[in-house]
């Protein structure tokens, strides 16, 4: 995926985010290399699914989660 043009950064705490109405499950999850971003729930029809960001904040990889998610 490109970044926008004139993209700002920001800083995102590690957390696990339950939107109970969707029933789904966000979980930001920091690295050295990088960050994960965890979407979980019984409503995605495929299963979990992770986006992992590298160091400049780019996305590099997106697809099924392939460990499990510890809640």
């Amino acid at each position: 995926m490109a970044l926008k043009p004139n993209a700002g950064t920001c800083w995102i705490r590690e957390q696990t985010i339950e939107d109970l109405p969707s029933g789904l499950t966000l979980r930001l999850v920091a690295s050295e290399r990088g960050a994960r971003l965890v979407l979980a729930g019984r409503v995605l029809p495929n299963g979990n699914r992770e986006i992992v960001f590298d160091a400049d904040g780019s996305a590099v990889a997106v697809g099924p989660l392939l460990k499990k998610l510890h809640l």
